[in-house]
């Protein structure tokens, strides 16, 4: 069915690259426009398949964009907002989020090859680190979990916080496997960090006191301070995604301005590079967030969906995220065609 699917959607692709509507697209609607790409993991294989892009996509896509379209830096776009006379039509930028470590193994090879310059955020907090963000966790306790739903159902009080315990025994009583786990995901993005780091370890309690195995993988996840003082290449600029990628909106002003302002001071004393530019953690922000941000950086990107233009504020940049789905055709290859067809999708969706 997933065949079935893209290929038809490879079908439509091609329609669309050879029609007037492709035409219309380049001329008119991407004329004085920006596209700003969010990748997450450039990689074979992820539990969030929304968020990875397999390495020969990776490397396919980039030598595409670079071919055909201007790419320029993050820096070169923020120096020349204001007037926008420099910055060509129909152009692109290349952004990182989190600090994953296969930017440094798989994605900045493919960059440095082709002098494409690119944006990473770095969540500094995980730099160096051996640990996972909380939905990799969440996605490592619940694999168990549900292969134990009986007893979680029988047990009286799992996570002490009644909102969030009615809410997982609801979706585990209803729901498919394979939906639990985003749909629990969303339900926790409401709460504060605190919140659901007690989740995570109520969880975890109950899985040990009912002597039920969990995974013991230890792969290293982030990229460390080493290698990314090792990526010696000015095309590659390091801004901030706070230090423990809290959802900012959930939290109270001093734990903002902490994440906002420490994570800077972090990169560029590890580093000895200035952070000049922000990303807000699962894209959500405010006006008063907006206002710290613009007090150190000189841009800062959201996940909303959207291309760049004049009229754009720079501390709330739409971006357009990129998964192996968007740009790849039924047989898994990479396709210029899929990958116009989606930006384009993109467009008429804004």
């Amino acid at each position: 069915m997933l065949n079935l699917r893209r290929c038809i959607k490879f079908i439509a692709a091609i329609i669309f690259y050879y029609s007037g509507i492709f035409i219309f697209y380049k001329r008119f609607i991407m004329n004085g426009k920006v596209t700003i790409l969010m990748f997450h993991r450039v990689t074979d294989t992820f539990f969030d398949i929304s968020l990875l892009v397999k390495q020969k996509t990776f490397e396919e896509c980039m030598k595409y964009i670079s071919q055909s379209y201007p790419v320029i830096s993050m820096d070169f776009l923020s120096q020349n907002f204001d007037t926008w006379e420099n910055i060509p039509d129909d152009s692109f930028v290349i952004t990182f989020d989190d600090g994953w470590i296969d930017f440094h193994d798989a994605a900045f090879p493919v960059l440095s090859k082709s002098k494409i310059p690119a944006t990473i955020y770095l969540t500094t907090g995980f730099v160096s680190s051996e640990c996972s963000y909380w939905q990799e966790r969440l996605n490592n306790l619940l694999i168990p979990v549900l292969a134990n739903r009986n007893i979680f159902l029988k047990t009286d009080t799992i996570i002490s916080i009644p909102e969030i315990d009615f809410k997982l025994r609801g979706l585990i009583s209803k729901s498919e496997d394979m939906q639990i786990l985003f749909k629990f995901i969303d339900c926790l993005k409401k709460f504060t960090h605190d919140k659901i780091m007690k989740t995570i370890s109520d969880l975890e309690e109950f899985l040990e006191e009912h002597s039920i195995k969990t995974s013991r993988d230890k792969h290293r996840s982030f990229i460390n301070w080493n290698e990314l003082n090792n990526i010696n290449d000015s095309n590659i600029s390091y801004g901030s995604h706070t230090v423990n990628h809290m959802i900012l909106t959930n939290e109270q002003t001093n734990v903002v301005e902490d994440e906002i302002c420490k994570s800077k001071e972090i990169i560029e004393k590890e580093t000895g590079r200035k952070a000049l530019h922000f990303c807000y953690p699962n894209g959500n922000y405010n006006d008063g967030m907006k206002k710290i941000v613009s007090k150190s950086y000189k841009s800062a990107c959201t996940t909303n969906s959207g291309f760049v233009s004049k009229d754009s504020d720079i501390y709330s940049l739409n971006r357009i995220g990129i998964n192996e789905e968007m740009v790849t055709d039924w047989r898994g290859n990479f396709s210029k065609y899929v990958f116009t067809l989606s930006l384009f999708l993109e467009s008429i969706r804004q």
